[in-house]
């Protein structure tokens, strides 16, 4: 009996080693769409409807997420017991060790709503992001690292703001609430998951919420 239990916990091992090993990169996993590609960032946006499986995959680049919709998230690593979290509309987090020690795992959907995050991954080496936050007066610092500079800021219903924003960046719109933005002579509509990037250099934002519910603008220094 125990040779036969030793012999059955070998086959799981391997087949975990095989899987961890079968992967590829991030911004090929199906589930994971690529929307923008430079020589400094890559932007991924993220959806599984309720009992998708993501297929293995590695990250090997400084990144943060942004939630947009969330659900309930089965999280797979080799070597490592599965394991299930929550991860709400509004949640938001990173990992700026990829680059040293690539990560392999897979996601599945589990929950019963759709599922949907930004994932921006840094392709450059490691620098470290100089920024002086009196020129973000209304805006939540909310992430610090030598990769990503985040900083958040919630608009309700009527409010709007003006800003100068350095670059290279990123703008991403988040909650119901619909953003009207006046950007370089243009007039742009951003709802849940719209993104504006910019390159190096200050430009200056008007950010107006025109409709009945809260939205949010994160912004992000790369």
């Amino acid at each position: 009996m125990m040779i036969r239990f030793i012999f059955i916990v070998g086959l799981v091992l391997l087949q975990n080693t095989i899987n961890a090993t079968d992967t590829i990169p991030v911004y090929l996993e199906p589930f994971h769409h690529l929307v923008f590609n430079n020589n400094e960032i890559r932007i991924l946006d993220v959806r599984l409807e309720p009992g998708d499986t993501s297929a293995w995959h590695v990250h090997q680049n400084a990144i943060t997420y942004i939630g947009l919709e969330g659900s309930r998230i089965w999280l797979d690593v080799p070597g490592e017991h599965p394991r299930s979290v929550y991860l709400p509309d509004d949640f938001w987090g990173g990992d700026t060790e990829y680059s040293e020690t690539p990560f392999v795992h897979r996601i599945a959907n589990v929950g019963f709503q759709p599922f949907r995050l930004m994932a921006i991954e840094h392709l450059n080496s490691h620098k470290d992001i100089q920024l002086d936050e009196d020129d973000l007066y209304g805006w939540e610092s909310m992430d610090v690292n030598p990769y990503f500079l985040l900083f958040r800021l919630v608009l309700e219903p009527g409010q709007s703001r003006q800003s100068v924003l350095h670059g290279p960046g990123l703008v991403i719109c988040r909650g119901r609430g619909e953003i009207i933005v006046q950007h370089q002579n243009e007039t742009i509509s951003m709802g849940l998951g719209s993104w504006l990037s910019w390159p190096r250099g200050e430009e200056a934002f008007h950010f107006e919420n025109t409709s009945r519910d809260q939205a949010e603008i994160l912004y992000i220094l790369h």
